[in-house]
């Protein structure tokens, strides 16, 4: 494994750009049938390098781009916000078993990270700790529908730009607030972002990085615990919610990534890094899932746990 890309642009110490990193080897690992993913310390922060896809990064955001386009998006159309009316949900999941194969687990994977049929609020299923936009926001859109529009805006250059520079958050549009940048306090602005004439102030983000980051949902399943939902990489210490992620310096694969994340060692008060140590993890990341207000949530700066 000699070739491998420095993707100089994600900070392994951002959740966004730790979940970009995971969505860029899984849209990769559809071209690539060997590539794999590690931590580097890179320009002041630990970054991600994707092995065995090359070494162009501008033939591999080419393919990158062009494989992003062809994913469909048929799981996200099934209704505009999330969640959505429990019989359409349990109707995607006896659809899926009819196409969804070890090769193809796309659909499947999505499914699972949406929520889960069995813990509901009425008719509507409980959906996972990554929702931290509204379920359905004044014009019926939630994260089903932001996903479209981020993927219908995402091209070569916002990609090049997510994965190889430094963030200049100058993109417009929908993000899905997994960047502890995007909690900005109206008390804390000089202009209002919501008004007509304030356009230019308005919520901006990083497009190819929360495109990416979508895909990536797919490693981080939802499941009753307990009489509730519990979502891969969170756990809760009294009324708080945290997002844990490890960080690792050999390169690994989708599937040995998948078990990574999901270790109960990260996901308890004080994790043991000796054990962890002994798993490749070099450093753990944690931050604060918070509730500003009533209808958005976010993430806070992480720490090391």
């Amino acid at each position: 494994m000699n070739d491998f890309l420095k993707l100089k642009g994600l900070d392994g110490s951002n959740p966004l750009g730790f979940l970009a990193a995971l969505g860029t080897l899984v849209v990769s690992a559809r071209l690539f049938s060997n590539v794999r993913l590690s931590w580097m310390p890179i320009s002041g922060a630990l970054r991600p390098a994707l092995w065995n896809c090359g070494n162009d990064k501008y033939v591999f955001v080419e393919s990158l781009n062009q494989e992003l386009a062809n994913m469909p998006m048929t799981v996200f159309e099934i209704d505009k916000k999330l969640p959505f009316a429990i019989g359409s949900f349990t109707g995607a999941l006896r659809d899926t078993q009819n196409f969804c194969s070890q090769k193809d687990r796309r659909t499947a994977d999505l499914l699972t990270a949406f929520g889960s049929e069995v813990i509901k609020d009425k008719e509507v299923f409980e959906s996972t700790d990554f929702r931290m936009v509204r379920s359905g926001d004044a014009a019926g859109q939630g994260l089903t529908a932001y996903a479209i529009a981020i993927r219908q805006a995402t091209d070569f250059d916002v990609l090049q730009r997510a994965l190889f520079e430094i963030w200049d958050y100058r993109d417009e549009g929908f993000s899905l607030r997994w960047d502890p940048l995007e909690d900005q306090r109206y008390a804390l602005r000089w202009h209002d972002p919501s008004s007509q004439t304030n356009k230019k102030y308005g919520p901006q983000t990083i497009r190819g990085a929360n495109a990416l980051a979508i895909e990536a949902m797919a490693l981080f399943p939802a499941m009753p615990c307990k009489n509730k939902l519990m979502t891969t990489g969170f756990y809760e210490n009294g009324r708080r919610s945290f997002f844990t992620w490890p960080i690792w310096d050999s390169p690994l694969g989708i599937d040995s990534i998948r078990s990574l994340i999901s270790l109960p060692e990260l996901h308890c008060p004080i994790p043991s890094r000796a054990e962890l140590n002994q798993r490749g993890v070099i450093q753990i990341y944690r931050c604060g899932r918070i509730a500003p207000n009533q209808y958005y949530k976010n993430f806070t700066p992480s720490f090391p746990a």
